[in-house]
Parts: structure tokens; C-alpha cells; sequence
């Protein structure tokens, strides 16, 4: 009887060969999420106009688009959330403080 050997695992790009214990090669693929280049970019891009002017808008179109590509793996999406809430937060006291002084 043939002692049972261990699989020997050879990590490549987005996928792994294995072989068996008959010598048989496996190739695992593991599905691997894209960086979200675009949504992050939209994002910054409209928190920082809305930070200039229409911010009680755009923040939350920011802080949207950065919730979507954090969800969709990209871990850039916490400092665009961040920020489009940031940008929103300051343009609604700018909004409330320019109501109350009647501008």
C-alpha cells in the first residue's frame, strides 16, 4: 500500500496547478474582481467639483459611485465613500449656514 502523498500546489496569475497523488495535474482558476479604475475616478471627480460648487448633489453621486466599487471588491472605494461624504457633509452646513444668514 502506497502512502497517500499531498498535493503540490504551484501558485500562478489568477490560478493554481495541482498535482494529484496519481500525478494527475490539476488546474484550479480562481476568479479574481478588476480594479474599479473608472467608478473610483467618477467618483473623486464628482466629489471634487461638488466640493467647488454643487456639493449638496454631487457628494452623494461621489459617495455612491465609491459604495459600487467597494462593493464591487476595490478597497479604494472606502477613501471615495470617505471623501464623497465629507464633500456633502460640508455642503450642507455651507447650504443651511447661507439660509440662515438669508443669502
Amino acid at each position: 500500500m502506497q502512502p497517500e502523498q499531498q498535493p503540490v500546489i504551484i501558485p500562478m496569475q489568477g490560478q493554481q496547478i495541482v498535482y494529484g497523488a496519481d500525478n494527475q495535474q490539476y488546474v484550479l482558476v480562481q476568479q479574481q474582481n478588476p480594479p474599479q479604475n473608472g467608478l473610483i475616478t467618477a467618483s473623486y471627480t464628482c466629489s471634487g467639483i461638488g466640493l467647488l460648487l454643487f456639493g449638496i448633489i454631487l457628494g452623494p453621486i461621489g459617495f455612491i459611485l465609491g459604495l459600487v466599487a467597494k462593493t464591487n471588491g476595490d478597497p479604494r472605494g472606502n477613501g471615495a465613500m470617505v471623501f464623497g461624504g465629507v464633500v456633502t457633509v460640508i455642503s450642507a452646513v455651507l447650504v443651511v449656514f447661507l439660509l440662515g444668514a438669508g443669502i
